[in-house]
């Protein structure tokens, strides 16, 4: 055969071959792919542990390099993950699943090399990294669960503990090593586990996603401030047995035993009241200078201190009341909640107008009069008495129920089922009432989340009024409001908004929910609410949704009527 047919077949150099051939191969996807490097990055590392490649020295390198190289790609996906409040629930998943299957498969080789790699084909360097990075992934692993106020899967704390007792037998627990290349801080296995023990102690389903990745932040900074122990001390604060599936705990002298390790955080609580005390101060520390943005304040320093505090602090909550077989009608959106809490006035202001036409001159037509006798035609309209009032009474519509868990003075607690709530989250304004009956709607806040077994979940809602006031809100500077605005954020010629009062810190504030697009700092409005007009001038936001926000108020005035043009 002619040598013109014979075709000699390019071979592609092994990206796994050693460190350099992995580095050319990141940095020839970066070029290709940009971000899109990432997933391929997590496709190789999938095949490899599909196959059964024996374990080498030169084969660890290349996975190291591999994932040093490409951990900034998944650093900025992360990134985008926690600033991003409102993708969409389908790319939210789908960019999920690309964070966590990158660390597991890093993780699931790691693991394979601890497993088979240990007869002295591993570099001096190496073995120290890899048990720090594993603890890494299990650490963002949990910090991801939190994110989404979900816990571990049954057996998770017995494998990171495992993973801290092979460190501790081969006394690198302490080792310092750099996660991701020298430019970074050096950090050990014990570190990235304190990490972990210390986030996940803040579970209580309170903290908003960026706050939590805040707290992350902050114990990267703090964590080589604290250190395990095998015993117990009068210093001890928290407590993690080694031998259970459960994270840690507050320290007692009764856990002390083999497979007890303890640590203190003194220190670690002296660093954030500090922090805390220059934040009140007006100004910013530099060592966290960089993580601080909206919602990230003082408050937020002094309540870590709280939950982080060497020992148990004592705080007087208010009391909760069990309930059982009762439920709560919930709606939520602002258009929606305005509609439903501005409808008994509307049906009672339409009986008293019908009750006034019934006296009318026009009425007059209608009556004969036969000598004493006095009766009334027959309306032969097919909108007879029963009609009219079916125009009158409200449309029933249905809204999901919730069971009630519990009630206390300051709120109620509830549960639910996952599926068909997923729009549940902190912060979120809803409007409850406790029976079908109850003509009043009260308004609430979600503050606590917490996602329980069988796909339920358990929310914490604070009551912000029992009364809530519909109200309309012009400015005072222009005649009409925007005519291109969707008919549900307009009433009588106005911004929907519902007028608040209620108790914060024993203080009683007037306020007022409102769509984010209308409010401005010092901005003056007429504002009519049950017939009555007033002058208001808005204050600072006190709270904020994705399209609502709810600010504090000031009355200028009272009017007799609103001015001629309004």
């Amino acid at each position: 055969m002619l040598d013109f047919f014979s075709r000699s077949v390019k071979t592609k150099s092994d990206p796994l071959a050693d460190g350099a051939s992995a580095k050319a191969y990141v940095d020839s996807l970066k070029k290709e792919f940009g971000l899109g490097a990432h997933d391929r990055v997590t496709e190789i590392m999938a095949e490899l542990n599909e196959g059964s490649v024996p374990v080498s020295a030169g084969l660890v390198e290349a996975v190291l390099t591999l994932n040093t190289e490409s951990h900034g790609l998944h650093e900025t996906l992360c990134g985008q993950y926690v600033m991003n409040a409102r993708i969409p629930k389908i790319l939210e998943g789908q960019l999920r699943a690309q964070i966590l299957s990158y660390g597991r498969q890093f993780l699931a080789f790691y693991q394979s090399v601890l497993s088979d790699g240990l007869d002295g084909s591993l570099a001096s360097g190496q073995l120290p990294l890899i048990p720090a990075r594993m603890m890494h992934y299990r650490q963002e692993y949990a910090r991801w669960q939190l994110l989404r106020h979900f816990s571990p899967d049954e057996g998770f704390w017995l494998e990171v503990h495992k993973l801290y007792q092979f460190a501790e037998r081969q006394a690198m627990e302490a080792s310092p090593v750099f996660l991701f290349g020298e430019q970074g801080v050096a950090t050990t296995v014990q570190d990235q586990y304190l990490i972990m023990l210390m986030l996940t102690l803040l579970d209580s389903g309170n903290l908003p996603m960026r706050q939590v990745n805040f707290a992350y932040e902050l114990l990267t900074l703090v964590s080589n401030r604290m250190s395990i122990t095998a015993s117990f001390a009068s210093n001890s604060s928290f407590v993690v047995l080694l031998s259970e599936d459960k994270p840690a705990g507050r320290a007692d002298a009764r856990f002390s035993g083999g497979d007890a390790r303890f640590w203190s955080t003194a220190e670690v609580v002296e660093i954030l009241h500090g922090w805390a005390l220059v934040l009140e101060g007006g100004r910013v520390p530099a060592e966290i200078k960089r993580l601080i943005e909206p919602g990230i304040d003082a408050n937020l320093l002094r309540l870590l201190c709280r939950e982080w505090a060497p020992k148990p602090m004592l705080f007087q909550r208010a009391e909760r009341i069990s309930v059982k077989d009762r439920k709560i009608e919930v709606t939520h959106r602002l258009p929606v909640l305005h509609k439903l809490i501005r409808q008994p006035d509307e049906v009672a202001l339409q009986h008293q107008n019908r009750q006034a036409a019934t006296e009318t001159f026009d009425d007059a037509a209608n009556i004969r009069i036969y000598g004493f006798i006095t009766n009334r035609k027959r309306d032969r309209s097919p909108l007879g008495p029963a009609s009219a009032d079916a125009i009158i009474a409200p449309v029933q519509e249905k809204f999901p129920e919730w069971e009630l868990s519990n009630i206390s003075q300051t709120g109620l607690g509830v549960s639910l089922g996952a599926v068909g709530n997923e729009w549940v989250g902190l912060g979120h304004l809803i409007g409850f009432r406790s029976s079908r009956e109850a003509a009043t709607r009260s308004l609430g806040m979600i503050r606590r989340l917490k996602h329980l077994p069988k796909e339920r979940v358990y929310l914490g809602i604070e009551t912000l009024s029992h009364r809530p006031v519909a109200a309309a809100i012009r400015p005072t500077d222009v005649r009409l409001i925007d005519p291109s605005l969707p008919e549900d954020q307009v009433w009588q010629g106005g911004h929907i908004a519902l007028f608040v009062p209620f108790n914060r810190q024993g203080k009683s504030i007037n306020t007022l929910i409102m769509p984010v697009s209308v409010y401005m700092l010092g901005k003056q409005f007429y504002m009519t609410a049950k017939g009555k007009h007033f002058q208001i001038a808005l204050g600072k936001v006190l709270e904020k949704g994705s399209d609502w926000c709810m600010a504090e108020i000031e009355l200028v005035r009272s009017l007799e009527h609103l001015p001629l043009g309004v």
